[in-house]
């Protein structure tokens, strides 16, 4: 079994890997963390030229933050930093690509209908994944 953990600054993301951590550890399977430093059209003429690096250290400073939490459960992951459009579309390239079986990421809890609309991360890495997918709250 080999597992991907899709991670960013949010606390649901620190408890995915908390329990990919518990999952990997039992299985005695590789466990790899993947941050998406996400980027767009346009983003240095919006946001200045520098917009798109701190994005990066973002995204960067949350894999470190998921190791620490991996490595406090007696596991050593990969890490994967990957720039792009689309976090969704390069999660499931990694699991694809990777031979994964398994996805686990966070979602943060909606309420109401804020819960009814489309288009999170989450969501969409739930329908085009090759693999099963745990969504952690």
């Amino acid at each position: 079994m080999k597992i991907l953990v899709a991670v960013d600054p949010s606390d649901t993301a620190h408890i995915a890997v908390a329990k990919a951590a518990e999952i990997a550890k039992k299985e005695k399977a590789p466990l790899t963390l993947l941050a998406v430093a996400e980027t767009f059209q346009d983003i240095e003429s919006l946001f200045g030229e520098d917009a798109s690096e701190r994005l990066k250290q973002r995204a960067s400073a949350a894999l470190d933050a998921a190791m620490a939490i991996a490595q406090a459960a007696g596991v050593k992951p990969k890490l994967m930093l990957k720039t792009g459009v689309s976090p969704e579309d390069i999660i499931v390239d990694a699991a694809e690509k990777g031979g994964m079986d398994l996805v686990v990421m966070g979602t943060r809890s909606k309420k109401g209908k804020a819960k009814l609309r489309l288009g999170s991360v989450a969501s969409k890495v739930v329908a085009l994944a090759p693999c099963s997918v745990l969504v952690v709250r």
